[in-house]
């Protein structure tokens, strides 16, 4: 079975692998109070992991507290921000940033938690803005179309709006296909990106991916307000129908 063709079976081992992580990113912000580090908030992820049975990660979780939402803009933010993880503390009124990616009985799952900690009006919108764009973005796809064409639409599509910047994750751009991970491939970290990167042809919603936009893709726009950040992960299966899981 390729990364294209679902059997029942398969879409129902995905289904139950998201509400599973579902379940799960809600226990870890039900863990999490103000005052909390960056570290600790991993930290208090990890136990639910583990108290979960999560043995593997399609990616290895990304948590970002205030500031620390963007550090998926760039690799030296990245890569920087496991130095300040340790200082970086979550306010009243701040955002966290959860974005995790459990593998449940061989699928594998990927999702974000946009966390508004206490009230932030600012916030809630750029949350909000971040899910029905992402939305509007997975109803837009259909089957047949070219993977940059679906990037530019979305580039534009956000561009209308003045409030909010697009960013671009590195390799992961505005969103990739989604695959469960051949045993030889489960040994090595970050094994969900490493195969796509080595193993698939056009992963990543690029402007130089000129493959065609069919089978499993989660659609995941990165917006930034300021100096803070949201993104939703729509899971969307492509055929002959565009069905948003």
């Amino acid at each position: 079975m390729n990364e294209i063709e679902l059997s029942d079976k398969d879409l129902k081992g995905y289904l139950e692998a998201r509400n599973f992580t579902r379940a799960i990113g809600a226990e870890i912000v039900g863990n999490i109070k103000p005052g909390m580090t960056e570290k600790e908030i991993e930290e208090a992820a990890s136990l639910v992991f583990n108290k979960n049975g999560v043995k593997q990660h399609w990616h290895m979780p990304i948590i970002g507290v205030g500031e620390g939402s963007t550090k998926l803009k760039s690799v030296y933010a990245l890569a920087s921000s496991y130095f300040t993880r340790y200082t970086r503390i979550l306010r009243e009124n701040d955002i966290v940033l959860i974005d995790i990616a459990p593998v449940y009985n061989g699928y594998p799952a990927d999702y974000t938690i946009n966390h508004v900690m206490g009230g932030n009006p600012d916030l809630e919108a750029l949350v909000a803005y971040a899910h029905d764009v992402s939305l509007k973005i997975a109803g837009h796809v259909k089957e047949g179309m070219v993977v940059a064409d679906v990037f530019h639409w979305a580039g534009e599509l956000i561009g209308k709006n003045p409030d909010y910047t697009l960013a671009y994750p590195p390799f992961i751009s505005m969103g990739h296909r989604i695959c469960r991970i051949p045993l030889p491939w489960q040994k090595f970290p970050e094994a969900g990106l490493n195969y796509l990167l080595f193993k698939t042809r056009g992963p990543f919603i690029t402007s130089a991916n000129n493959t065609m936009m069919n089978g499993l893709w989660t659609i995941e726009p990165y917006i930034i307000y300021k100096d803070r950040a949201a993104k939703f992960e729509q899971l969307v299966f492509i055929g002959k129908e565009t069905v948003i899981l």
